[in-house]
Parts: structure tokens; C-alpha cells; sequence
């Protein structure tokens, strides 16, 4: 085609004024449901892989439903909703942001009879962030949050306030033991923040994110709220933007949390995990950086002093360059 030819179409192309654009984010948190047939077979396709990689780059944060066994979460639900407000009476137990938030560390116990796969190292979950972090992605945190009945809910944070980068360096694994909702306590999240996610939205030396900034971005991306399914997992960037909500139930909502970072991130925290079950862990898809003991008391397990910065040498040396967007990247709360 020639030249003239292709501008002779050019300006044959109506000029209809467009629309003007909408700068509000879709805010519905990808869901991808796992066929039962594949949930059996605990084996992640290709398609599933690159769905779930996809929408962690793109929003933060993804939802898979049907990816556990049902039976495993009651059990463990059992246990643990009875422990709760034990757990809570210890005056020297960790609550996060205070007690009048009532929401509280409850680590899973740590037994072999106790540690189902498809909680501590779900197939689906570990294939997703092999692809994503690089071969054998390592779990460096295992907790959880439990919310107690509460009007009180947490601040808009991340989880990171240290200088971090901006490129994923960590990723949560969030399952809950029950369906969440906005009645018992379902997460607030902010889909799209870990884009605009660095220590300088940061309120200085806390996990809080300044009000100012919250408020600027509620403005045309507000947050919602993570309700799931009973045997869904969450997937999210460590740098998103989220908020514990109040539990208006007199049911404990227990929330699982563990961390998994690459391998070459060389990250700094360990879980402590009993001896008796390092060769079923050593088996798993997880490398589990753990510092290995007799006996884990997990009702004392606290995310008080959990560090999930590096100790690579060469990151530290670029850390601070690492840590801000470069002068090339243009973007708006």
C-alpha cells in the first residue's frame, strides 16, 4: 500500500469525539476456581499458572477457590476457635494494632498429624510463585490472624516498612478456615496499591500508610473487602495495601498467613518448626528456611519482631536506589 493510499484511509476514519476516560479501577479481586478434578489431582496447569502470575502483576492480589480440602480447614478451625480466647486472656499475647482492634497472632500448630500439604505448602499456591519468584520459593513465615468480636479495625497499611523494593520480593498466602464476609471481619484490601507501594507512603517507622495519601487514592480506586469461600486460598504482594476489619460475630475468624520469598532474595526470617517433621517438609515443593526444635508451642508464636528484609549483599548495596521508583516512572495515587 502506498503511502497516499494509507492517508487517503486515515483521513476517511470518522473524528467522533471519545468518551472521557474513568480513572476508577475495577475493584472485583481476580477469582479463579479450580476445578475439583484438578484439586484432587493437586496438579496446577499451565493456564492456571499464568492466570493467577498475570493478575498478581496486574492488581496485587488473587483469589483460588477450591484449592483445599475442606475436612482439613474444619479441623483445624476446631482447634483453634477453641484456643482463641485462651490465647487472647495472656496479657503478653500480641494483638495487631492494639486490643481494641481484637485481632490477634494464632499460629496453626506445627504436628505432623496437623500440617495438611494443601494448607502449609498448597500445590496450587507453591506452582503459582515457583513461576513467579523462581525455582523453590522459600517460606519464611508461618502465623495467622485471628478476629475476635470488635468494633475497632486496623489502620490502611502494608506490611512492609522498611525500604523495600519495588518489585515483588515476598508474597502472602492468606487461607481462612471459614467463609469471610463484611459481617465477620472479611480483609480490606486496596487492589492496584502495591504499584504505588515504597517506604515513602509510609507514616516515618510504621506499617501505616499516611491518611493523606489513603485519602487521595480512595478518591478513584477505594478499597473492598475479601470475601471468600471455605477452601479458598489468597494470594497477595506483601506491599498491598489492607486493613483488618472489625468481627461483628461472636465466632473467632481465624485467617492462616505465611510469607514466601524467592530464594534469591536471601530472606532473613525463619519459622520454628519441630525436628520431627523436617523430612515431610523436606519433601515439599516450599524450601522452609526453619530454625529446627524439640517442641513449637504454637499458641506463643508472635509477628512482633519478623524482619522480611535480605541479607543479600549486593541488594543492600543498591537498597536505597531499589527501594524508590526511578525518576522515569510516572504515576497518581
Amino acid at each position: 500500500m502506498s503511502l497516499d493510499s494509507f492517508q487517503n484511509i486515515t483521513q476517511e476514519v470518522p473524528t467522533e469525539t471519545s468518551p472521557p476516560k474513568t480513572h476508577n479501577h475495577e475493584q472485583a479481586i481476580h477469582t479463579i476456581q479450580i476445578p475439583e478434578s484438578i484439586r484432587q489431582a493437586g496438579l496446577a496447569t499451565n493456564e492456571l499458572i499464568s492466570e493467577a502470575i498475570a493478575f498478581l502483576h496486574y492488581d496485587g492480589i488473587v483469589v483460588l477457590e477450591n484449592a483445599i480440602d475442606t475436612a482439613h480447614l474444619d479441623t483445624l478451625d476446631a482447634i483453634l476457635s477453641a484456643e482463641a480466647l485462651e490465647i487472647a486472656a495472656d496479657p503478653f499475647h500480641h494483638f495487631n494494632f492494639g486490643k481494641e482492634t481484637q485481632n490477634m497472632d494464632q499460629a496453626p500448630p506445627p504436628t505432623r498429624e496437623l500440617m495438611f500439604k494443601d494448607v502449609w505448602c498448597n500445590p496450587f499456591a507453591a506452582a503459582i510463585l515457583s513461576g513467579m519468584l523462581g525455582p523453590r520459593p522459600v517460606l519464611h513465615y508461618a502465623n495467622g490472624n485471628t478476629a475476635l468480636r470488635a468494633t475497632g479495625r486496623q489502620p490502611v497499611h502494608s506490611d512492609c516498612e522498611f525500604e523495600h523494593p519495588t518489585f515483588p520480593f515476598a508474597m502472602v498466602i492468606n487461607i481462612n478456615l471459614v467463609d469471610t464476609s463484611p459481617e465477620n471481619g472479611a480483609t480490606e484490601v486496596w487492589i492496584g496499591s502495591h504499584h504505588v507501594s515504597t517506604v515513602d507512603e509510609h507514616e516515618p517507622g510504621l506499617l501505616h500508610i499516611k491518611k493523606e495519601i489513603v485519602e487521595e487514592r480512595r478518591k478513584h480506586y477505594p478499597p473492598t473487602q475479601a470475601c471468600t469461600t471455605k477452601g479458598s486460598l489468597v494470594i497477595r504482594d506483601l506491599r498491598l495495601w489492607h486493613a483488618g476489619m472489625p468481627n461483628k460475630t461472636d465466632e473467632p475468624r481465624v485467617m492462616l498467613a505465611f510469607v514466601v520469598q524467592p530464594a534469591w532474595f536471601q530472606g532473613r526470617s525463619k519459622v520454628k518448626l519441630p525436628l520431627d517433621v523436617k523430612d515431610m517438609v523436606e519433601s515439599w515443593e516450599l524450601e522452609f528456611d526453619a530454625e529446627w526444635v524439640g517442641e513449637v508451642d504454637h499458641k506463643k508464636i508472635s509477628s512482633a519482631d519478623v524482619d522480611f528484609g535480605s541479607k543479600s549483599e549486593v541488594l543492600e548495596k543498591y537498597r536505597e536506589k531499589l527501594a524508590h521508583k526511578p525518576g522515569y516512572y510516572v504515576s497518581s495515587y
